[in-house]
């Protein structure tokens, strides 16, 4: 019993000890100013973004089912499924 209530102690110790940090930390530490601290700086304004690429639309007005006929009429021959192979 003497372990079991020791271990409690400590870890109520720990618990102040974790308050006492965190009320510390919120109070004198402006964590709001750390994360625009480099955006001021004279190395970080040499930065230079490039203009974002155009992105074209590729999608063709006809499909495969109008490719069928087509192939067969230029090329003479018939489409095949293609047949894979199992692993």
């Amino acid at each position: 019993m003497d372990i079991i209530l020791y271990l409690l102690n400590i870890i109520q110790y720990l618990y102040r000890q974790n308050c006492w940090l965190i009320n510390f930390i919120c109070r004198y530490i402006p964590l709001k100013q750390w994360a625009f601290d480099d955006s001021h700086s004279p190395k970080y304004q040499k930065f230079k973004i490039d203009e974002l690429p155009l992105i074209t639309d590729f999608r063709q007005d006809w499909t495969y089912k109008d490719l069928i006929p087509y192939y067969e009429k230029r090329y003479g021959k018939m489409i095949r499924p293609i047949s894979r192979r199992s692993d």
